[in-house]
């Protein structure tokens, strides 16, 4: 891996006395010894594979007809590119911003809050990462129980990262700042749009639906048989999941390459501009899934399929919107003859 440190420094977060949120900071960089860079390796790792994230991008002042809603993090970042601000007292300030917004958001995060510019692979990287402090227990060469902290980074909940490189060389995109969304609501999500001042941009899950239509239409459109569309959905599946599991985005141009097309239909130039798909986009699995089966549910009803078994093992009459299944699975017709 190719990751190189430029700087790295740890502040706290945790509640005062009335249960504010209080950042304690340290006025000194971290070396970068073997067990930084193993860090910061993991955590690179960990979050280019997270699901769930959100992208957005710094407004100008007049864009949409509004101003930043938070214009001191873009201001404090610009300093800090042109040498105007070092490294330690812009990631202070930011921890204190943090502090600040989490009051105002209501929200009770605290741990330990790691900031670090790095690169990788050509991009120049800001992160900022609230690790999980926990306490455990291990047992010396002499066989004694001992205390120890450590940082548990596979529960890394509020994470965002600002890709450097794109906003000074592609200043027109939605997608250089991403952050994690949290699992409840969109509280974590707003929290970094006022953070940061931005605004969000490009949405994972609308992309994967969009790519999953223009797959359907690209299929119709070629008048295909039913095997033949089969086929090629699985085709999508595997590519976009392959992609999903090593970390990486579906990029449009390469799966096209996956797919059989002439030179004047192929999968590329048909999605064109008519389905506005980026570029390249993260996965989204549970929106993936539709590739490959028919899922539903409600009125307590869960149903889920392959697709192909649509006309064989599974006919649907839209007059009596009645389903007929052939050969229901063994463990399933077990529970029902055991209620009949």
């Amino acid at each position: 891996m190719s990751l190189d440190i430029d700087k790295i420094i740890l502040h706290s977060l945790r509640q005062d006395a009335e249960g504010k949120p209080q950042a304690d900071t340290r006025n000194q960089l971290l070396a970068h010894d073997e067990a930084v860079q193993g860090l910061m390796a993991e955590i690179h790792r960990l979050y280019n594979g997270k699901g769930g994230k959100g992208f957005g991008y710094f407004a100008e002042a007049g864009d949409e007809g509004e101003s930043p809603l938070n214009p001191r993090f873009r201001e404090a970042l610009n300093a800090l590119r042109q040498g105007e601000l070092e490294f330690v007292p812009f990631s202070v300030e930011l921890a204190g911003q943090l502090a600040e917004t989490l009051q105002r958001h209501e929200l009770d995060e605290q741990g330990v809050l790691l900031v670090t510019r790095y690169r990788y692979i050509g991009a120049d990287y800001l992160l900022l990462a609230l690790l999980d402090s926990k306490e455990s227990v291990t047992v010396s060469d002499t066989l004694e129980l001992r205390h120890i902290q450590y940082l548990d980074i596979g529960k890394m909940n509020l994470v965002a990262r600002v890709d450097l490189t794109e906003w000074q060389t592609q200043p027109e995109s939605r997608r250089y700042v991403t952050f994690s969304k949290g699992r409840v609501g969109r509280k974590l999500g707003d929290l970094f749009i006022d953070l940061f001042g931005i605004r969000e941009g490009m949405d994972p899950k609308l992309q994967n639906k969009g790519l999953l239509l223009a797959v359907e239409d690209y299929c119709e459109s070629r008048e295909m048989e039913p095997e033949q569309r089969n086929e090629i959905k699985k085709q999508v599946f595997k590519y976009c999941t392959e992609q999903a599991s090593a970390g990486e985005e579906i990029e449009v141009k390469e799966l096209s390459a996956e797919l059989p097309g002439s030179s004047d239909l192929d999968f590329y130039s048909f999605v064109g501009d008519e389905y506005q798909l980026e570029e390249r986009f993260p996965a989204d699995r549970s929106t993936l899934r539709g590739l490959t089966k028919f899922v539903g549910s409600g009125g307590g009803l869960t149903l889920s399929f392959d697709q192909k078994l649509l006309g064989s093992r599974i006919h649907y009459d839209p007059d009596t919107d009645t389903l007929t299944i052939k050969g229901v699975p063994p463990n399933l017709k077990d529970q029902l003859l055991r209620h009949h």
